[in-house]
């Protein structure tokens, strides 16, 4: 899978030449902002530079035994060597795809599967100055991607544009199914956008991310932090150490420039902060349904 180490098949490697690479979304100023989040988890100790990661000192973790570790990326590297190996292995694991999609097809089960294909993480790879998937919420790690197709559906081919969440996945292949979604399920189902009976464009007016704990540092009691994004705003609130980020990504798509702290943004981060409280504590769960007065 598309994941550290990084050491794809050789005849896959060859396909792709680093220079074709595109370049991370990093600009210097990514590397005072990361200073911020010192007391928050992250595998990545600290930002640096792609640019000049491959030739600065610092650590290269070449040897897979060595390194790296799932809590400690390397601090030498070259970036587009990385993003090449990255390019391979995804083109791996399409070509592994298409051979069960060959094998639904000879055993005559193609027409009547619901094939859901998704990512429950990015990477980095360069981005902000960091590597690996975690803890932050920058489009590189969140944007995932997810392709369901529907046999025999008039929506079969389409992109859909809309906010969509991976807990969106359970109640859809239910409602597909003909089965009933448990009213405790947090996800909203996609069958309708799927049938091509609703627009494929308005499914949810946010989504929500969040972590607790995720990785395993030693001595730390572990941080936790949540997103919410409108399609246009996203704010990241690192909670019980104080600070957050907000971008806008209609002007600042690559999430540089951080209004967490801008005077001129305040009514709107005080409206924000108040819709991720609110979208958070639906997700808390309403508990088993209820049937009765009391």
């Amino acid at each position: 899978a598309p994941h550290p180490p990084l050491n794809p098949p050789p005849d896959y490697l060859r396909r792709f030449n680093p220079n074709d690479m595109p370049d991370p979304a990093f600009k210097p100023i990514d590397l005072e902002h990361q200073k911020k989040f010192e007391r928050v988890d992250q595998q990545a100790k600290f930002a640096v530079d792609p640019w000049h990661a491959a030739t600065d000192a610092g650590e290269a973790h070449n040897d897979e035994l060595a390194g790296p570790t799932h809590e400690a990326p390397p601090t030498k590297f070259n970036i587009w060597e990385m993003r090449a190996a990255y390019h391979a292995e995804v083109a791996q694991v399409d070509d592994l795809v298409g051979r069960i999609l060959d094998a639904l097809a000879e055993t005559g089960q193609l027409d009547r599967t619901i094939i859901v294909f998704m990512s429950d993480h990015g990477d980095m790879m360069g981005d902000h100055g960091l590597l690996y998937k975690g803890c932050r919420f920058y489009e590189g790690v969140v944007h995932v991607p997810l392709v369901i197709s529907v046999p025999g559906s008039p929506a079969q081919g389409s992109v859909a544009n809309g906010l969509v969440e991976l807990v969106d996945i359970a109640p859809t292949l239910l409602s597909l199914s003909g089965l009933e979604i448990p009213k405790a399920m947090q996800g909203l189902s996609l069958d309708q956008m799927l049938l091509g009976n609703t627009s494929l464009d308005c499914h949810k007016p946010y989504v929500v991310s969040e972590y607790h704990n995720s990785l395993r540092f030693r001595g730390s009691r572990g941080s936790r932090a949540s997103m919410y994004y409108d399609g246009r705003h996203k704010l990241n609130v690192y909670h019980d150490v104080g600070i957050g980020e907000l971008f806008d990504h209609q002007e600042d798509p690559n999430e540089h420039y951080d209004l967490w702290d801008s005077q001129h943004h305040r009514v709107l981060k005080s409206d924000l902060l108040e819709h991720s409280f609110s979208a958070m504590m639906l997700r808390s769960g309403s508990g088993p349904e209820r049937i009765e007065d009391y």
